[in-house]
């Protein structure tokens, strides 16, 4: 090493350094594949977005300059958000048995999707009786009297109405609506539970079901053959009838509609619940 001449002391770093850096990735490759599934999982949540940025000079002569900046954005965040966005959005439904609404007559038969700021209601075929009386809550805060309005023979959600006071009406959140013929196959989706209280799972869209009953292969063509159901793998124990099934982005892509356990397909896709939530706004 004293002999080298400072060039060759450079050359001689830069190549340790390159057989170092080499080593270092066959080594973390090789530890990646032994890692555990949970490991692993977590780091492949990580996702990175790229923002453009066009920023103006304060000279009218100048030409805009791009920036752009990359922002790591984890899974995980993305699904904390969805289910904030939705908290109250979501409604508990009870039997309403009791004229002295003593609560221990109240019995849960599932939950409801908030579709409108008027208090209206989208939930599963729940009902043995639509003619009972019934109560919604929003996280177990206030309860409210309901409207069950007449269900189409054909169709397997029925739609509440909450009874406003008419003197100091609430103003509710409704879900957002996302286009269920963007659904991609394999995308992440959040299943809403919780009979006591919230409780979410999280899976990805297996497969889609078209018109005649056949899986769609790929998302390609869904506006044109027409999702009629949505397969995930979450275990349908983990969510309830008349919950939202949500994306990333806090938007219902479709609803549980049956308790239904043996049914492969109990989520409708939010194109169809939209549909009839605008014909019965409109009436």
């Amino acid at each position: 090493m004293e002999k080298l001449t400072k060039q060759q002391i450079v050359l001689v770093t830069l190549l340790v350094s390159f057989v170092t850096s080499i080593a270092t990735g066959i080594v973390t490759v090789a530890l990646m594949d032994q890692a555990p599934a949970g490991v692993t999982q977590t780091i492949n949540r990580v996702v990175e977005r790229t923002i453009e940025k066009v920023v103006t000079p304060p000279e009218n002569n100048s030409a805009a300059v791009v920036t752009r900046e990359t922002i790591v954005v984890k899974e995980d965040d993305k699904i904390i958000e969805s289910v904030e966005k939705n908290k109250n959005s979501v409604v508990r439904i009870y039997t309403n048995t009791a004229d002295a609404g003593d609560v221990a007559q109240r019995a849960f038969i599932g939950l409801g999707t908030l579709v409108s700021k008027e208090g209206l209601i989208v939930t599963g075929d729940i009902f043995a009786d639509p003619n009972g009386k019934f109560l919604v809550t929003i996280d177990n805060n206030k309860f409210y009297n309901v409207k069950v309005l007449s269900k189409k023979a054909d169709k397997q959600f029925y739609f509440l109405s909450i009874v406003q006071d008419e003197k100091n009406p609430v103003i509710f959140t409704p879900v957002t609506f996302s286009d269920s013929s963007d659904l991609k196959l394999g995308q992440t989706v959040i299943a809403w539970g919780g009979q006591i209280q919230n409780s979410v799972s999280t899976g990805i869209v297996s497969s889609l079901i078209n018109t005649t009953g056949q899986m769609v292969a790929t998302s390609t063509t869904l506006a044109t053959i027409g999702i009629i159901a949505i397969k995930t793998n979450i275990t349908l124990s983990d969510s309830l009838p008349g919950g939202p099934l949500l994306n990333l982005s806090g938007e219902m892509v479709g609803l549980r509609i049956s308790s239904d356990l043996s049914s492969q397909y109990n989520f409708l896709p939010s194109n169809l619940v939209k549909q009839e939530v605008i014909a019965v706004s409109a009436l």
